[in-house]
């Protein structure tokens, strides 16, 4: 199958950064081998957008005098004063990208990440009747520390109605397939599954564990996403308030500028913080840590972290909304409360060389969405034209 196709994303594609990036890198390299012409448009690398627009949209986007913006502060009130900056760029980026589209060769397929952020080349493209595949990293409006709680509910509907005029949704949630499902939004769920080098590496703690003495439980993740940032500390003030490290070693602690965000000292030496580690120092530790532990209050979407470890062979240790799009999986270890942790940890040592291989989803359903999509859209606008 050939056709002509862009991918617009928020993300870098890349297997160096956190989840959403491979997440974006495996759909990517799934929608290369259905075409090998598809092309990815990043706001991440400022993909097309000239050096003087590009300097004075990440200055405003850095300054706090959103709500004074004219013709933004209505939408931009709806987030949290966190998430305003992103949102303000990623809306900037797409109003140019509208501007310039009709510059790249005529397109038959549009990939696009979360239309929320990009309602301006969303609607361009509408009108210029090229079919859109929106790539749903999370439902936004159902992460609530990036929403107003007062807002949470009209963007919501806001962003279904968004997606209910794409052509087809991918997400990434099990859960979230079913809610758009529900709504009649055609979805498609692609779990996450590592592209290579990932895998590679993945495989190869998978063969160390094997043979290695371990200890110590870690927890990572993209602190700079406030629902892992707030579980982190909720983790660590309760593993260090009731000496955890006496049945199962340190908390080991990293991630991606974790160290701008974390004060170690409250939490005395039962907690280790590593900040952020290289590579080769997370495959170290993965190498020899009984389990990885996830916390998570709120948040949408479904944790990459999880798939990865079981394809290393490290048992997961999830409360139920960490867990999501993997409950019952053979070895993730669920708790409901920080309080049946310590239970939970007796758990890590059954799954040691006994955690099943995940498997790669399958490339054919999003080929013959892809395919029906575009017979759809072939067959309307020649029903247009007569």
């Amino acid at each position: 199958m050939s056709f002509r196709g862009v991918y617009f994303s928020r993300l870098l594609p890349t297997h160096k950064l956190g989840g959403g990036s491979r997440r974006t890198m495996q759909i990517y390299e799934m929608l290369r081998t259905i075409d090998s012409e598809f092309q990815v448009i990043s706001c991440a690398r400022d993909d097309r957008i000239p050096k003087k627009v590009r300097k004075k949209i990440n200055h405003m986007s850095q300054r706090k005098i959103f709500l004074a913006l004219s013709g933004l502060s209505s939408s931009l009130r709806r987030w949290s004063e966190e998430h305003r900056g992103m949102v303000y760029r990623l809306r900037k980026f797409s109003e140019f990208w509208a501007q310039a589209v009709s510059e790249l060769p005529e397109l038959d397929l549009a990939i696009l990440d979360d239309p929320i952020y990009f309602q301006p080349l969303f609607k361009k493209l509408l009108r210029l009747h090229i079919p859109v595949i929106a790539v749903c990293q999370n439902l936004e409006a159902l992460s609530p520390r990036q929403v107003k709680k007062n807002r949470a509910p009209g963007l919501f509907r806001d962003e279904l109605k968004l997606l209910s005029q794409c052509r087809s949704v991918i997400t990434i949630s099990r859960e979230e397939d079913v809610l758009l499902n529900n709504f009649g939004i055609r979805s498609i769920f692609i779990p996450y599954h590592p592209v290579e080098p990932i895998l590679g590496r993945l495989l190869a703690i998978r063969e160390t564990r094997k043979h290695s003495s371990k200890e110590g439980i870690l927890m990572v993740g993209t602190t700079r996403n406030p629902a892992t940032r707030e579980g982190v500390v909720r983790a660590a003030s309760y593993w260090y308030q009731n000496c955890l490290d006496r049945a199962a070693g340190k908390l080991i602690i990293g991630g991606y500028k974790s160290e701008s965000f974390f004060d170690p000292r409250p939490f005395g030496s039962s907690v280790d913080f590593r900040g952020t580690l290289t590579d080769e120092e997370m495959d170290r530790l993965l190498s020899r840590v009984k389990a990885l532990l996830c916390y998570q209050e709120s948040g949408a979407g479904a944790l990459t972290r999880i798939c990865e470890m079981l394809i290393a062979g490290v048992p997961v240790l999830a409360n139920p909304h960490a867990a999501r799009s993997y409950y019952h999986r053979k070895g993730v270890i669920e708790f409901r409360e920080l309080d049946e942790l310590g239970e939970a940890l007796k758990q890590t040592d059954v799954f040691d060389g006994e955690i099943p291989l995940p498997q790669a989803p399958r490339i054919s359903p999003l080929s013959l969405e892809i395919q029906r999509i575009l017979h759809e859209n072939s067959h309307d606008l020649a029903g247009a034209r007569y």
